[in-house]
């Protein structure tokens, strides 16, 4: 008999684990065609929130550490969506500014992210419970 505790059907931390990876295998594809990942697609996500912030502000907002942070930061800028520049109040503060290229992926993204919607079928209220509930499952762990 299987200990309930290893039962994978039972153990929330796998369903967590597994429906993330689940999703973002299923971002994947249709965004290497926009030329990003999804960690990329997320600090896209909070620079189309707030333009023009310090990378600081932006792994506060993502979650991002800033050594995992910085080289997705140095991708999307080679790749012309981004451009980091040096604050002039604070040179030891770099902040980033969408590009043109980058302002234009937002329609796109919005596109992936509704099909995502689709394929998942949840209703609004319930996905405002699931995000609910990993709020909360995450404010209790950091």
């Amino acid at each position: 008999m299987l200990d309930p505790t290893f039962d994978f059907d039972k153990m929330l931390c796998f369903s967590l684990y597994s429906t993330a990876n689940a999703m973002v295998r299923d971002y994947a594809e249709p965004l290497k065609r926009r030329g990003i990942t999804y960690p990329q697609l997320l600090v896209m996500a909070g620079l189309w929130g707030q333009d023009d912030v310090s990378i600081s502000a932006l792994s506060d907002l993502t979650l991002f550490d800033l050594g995992t942070l910085t080289p997705i930061v140095k991708r999307l800028a080679n790749a012309g969506f981004i451009t980091v520049y040096l604050d002039p109040n604070d040179r030891r503060r770099r902040n980033l500014l969408l590009t043109d290229k980058g302002r234009a992926l937002k329609a796109e993204a919005a596109q992936v992210f509704n099909n995502m919607a689709c394929k998942i079928d949840l209703q609004d209220t319930e996905v405002e419970q699931v995000v609910k509930v990993c709020q909360r499952i995450r404010s209790r762990l950091r």
